[in-house]
């Protein structure tokens, strides 16, 4: 029992402890999430911002190639290829720069980028219906790349369309490290749905924003896909699991020392309280014996009077030879009564215990004269059995008559109103114990407290405290043996089991 206890025990802490490791992991795990997608939104930010100031730099671009497609009657294409061919240097995303004629809808200039497509009549087209806001186009033909077209001179009476084809997925192209990351996932969205650039993030966007730029209001997206990797790194795992681990370590060390503190404190506490029971339980017990004692004590007093009376009768008669065998008789007396008051000092008497040879006879004597006068009021028969050998233990010769006190007045108060009450007290030995059988032929112990007899406080006894048996029980074991109930059909035994002594058996071997 007590094993599967202790095993039941160790399963507790190790499922506690995996418990924590699991909390740890996923407290790492939420961590590291949560960290990314506040990486992720800073990082968003950071280069909204960069992107919505690149896309408000090709305004500036057109404004100037405007003003040069624009000065004087006389377009000099050559200063305008070399403007616009110095400003897709300095800005690789622009891919193109187109000069279209609103006249003819024919290319006058265009850079050497180089295109698959002829986009002159579109950006004539664009052109002519613009009121002087920039036109945005995305181009079917290429993935990722949009026009950007403004009239030039931007009034009704403009000569020129003006063009520069940009590169999406180069205008949010970044360095920092971040965006590297295979787990984030990046888009570029033109007004009306079409993909410039990446792919649709829908519901999984973790940031989605129009640029800051009033002609190109392309919408940036922005999500995160973690790996297993990312969520669960190694070493904060690591170092979680030996933190926590340690410090659940250390809290059941703390526990533990805890606990054996309370538990010597709780000793402690019980054995003086006990010392104190069996004290008191002893000064208790002198009222009851006190009418044993006396009616004891009248007895040797009584002779001791009547010898004496008789002694002096005979001295008158100067009969000399019978009053010495008076004095005798009455010597005797005394010393029977001296004896019965010596026991009862011995029995109120708080001692330290002191282990010595002790005669289970004479216990059982000194038990039986204290308890005889009340076995004979109550009109109990009480019989003492032992073997004629003297049978010897190492105990404390008050806390064995204690214990056996406390064992034989149960028996008389459970026969106290049978039909030929009977109470034994037999002695019997084995090769290496000697036990004392207690029986009555009383009513027996009920049912629901006989698994808990010796407990403290549990009684049926009216009147009674039911520390008796309890202490019995611990001085018994203090002693190096046991007491057991026993049950038959006819009767109720205690039986008290002692070690005999190394010497006696020494003796008998």
């Amino acid at each position: 029992m007590g094993n599967d206890v202790a095993h039941s025990s160790r399963v507790r802490l190790v499922a506690i402890w995996l418990a924590l490791i699991v909390l740890i992991v996923i407290g790492v795990s939420m961590f590291e999430r949560w960290s990314l997608q506040s990486e992720l939104v800073t990082e968003s930010e950071i280069l909204h911002r960069v992107v919505s100031q690149r896309a408000d730099q090709h305004d500036a671009h057109l404004t100037s190639l405007s003003a040069v497609a624009s000065a004087g009657t006389d377009l000099r294409t050559d200063l305008f290829l070399d403007v616009a061919n110095s400003i897709r240097r300095f800005y690789p995303r622009i891919v193109s720069i187109d000069l279209v004629s609103l006249t003819d809808g024919t290319s006058v200039a265009k850079t050497d980028g180089v295109k698959t497509y002829d986009n002159a009549e579109i950006i004539a087209n664009a052109t002519r219906r613009s009121k002087g806001a920039l036109q945005l186009l995305a181009i079917p033909e290429i993935s990722g790349e949009y026009l950007l077209i403004k009239r030039s001179p931007n009034t009704d009476e403009a000569r020129f369309g003006l063009a520069l084809t940009i590169n999406g997925e180069a205008l949010i192209r970044t360095d920092a490290d971040f965006w590297a990351q295979e787990s984030v996932q990046s888009s570029l969205t033109a007004p009306d749905g079409s993909l410039l650039t990446g792919k649709h993030l829908g519901n999984t966007a973790a940031f989605s924003k129009a640029l800051g730029s009033a002609s190109q209001p392309l919408v940036l997206e922005t999500a995160l896909n973690p790996s297993w990797a990312s969520l669960f790194p190694l070493r904060p795992i690591f170092i979680g699991i030996a933190a926590v681990s340690l410090a659940y370590l250390l809290f059941l060390s703390l526990v533990r020392q805890y606990l054996r503190a309370r538990s010597a404190e709780r000793a402690a506490h019980a054995g003086a309280l006990e010392l104190r029971l069996a004290h008191a339980s002893r000064v208790n017990a002198l009222g009851e014996m006190a009418s044993g004692i006396a009616h004891e004590l009248t007895q040797p007093l009584t002779a001791i009077l009547s010898q004496l009376q008789a002694g002096k009768h005979m001295f008158r008669r100067s009969e000399n030879k019978s009053l010495g065998k008076v004095l005798d008789d009455a010597i005797e007396q005394s010393k029977r009564a001296a004896s019965i008051l010596e026991r009862m000092r011995r029995w109120t008497t708080p001692q330290e215990p002191s282990e010595q040879l002790t005669s289970l006879q004479e216990s059982m004597e000194t038990i039986r004269s204290l308890l005889l006068p009340k076995a004979n009021e109550l009109k109990i028969s009480m019989r003492f059995d032992s073997p004629p050998m003297p049978v010897l233990v190492k105990a404390d010769p008050v806390e064995l008559e204690q214990v056996l006190f406390n064992l034989v007045r149960n028996a008389l108060d459970a026969v106290e109103n049978q039909v030929n009450p009977l109470v034994k007290v037999q002695l019997h030995t084995g090769a290496t114990e000697a036990f004392i059988d207690v029986s009555d032929n009383g009513g027996g112990v009920a049912p629901e407290i006989r698994q808990r007899i010796f407990e403290p406080f549990v009684t049926r006894k009216k009147g009674g405290t039911g520390l008796g048996l309890a202490l019995s029980q611990r001085l018994t074991e203090q002693m190096g043996g046991e007491i057991s109930l026993v049950e038959d059909a006819d009767s109720t035994i205690f039986r008290v089991r002692l070690p005999i002594s190394n010497e006696q058996k020494a003796e008998a071997a």
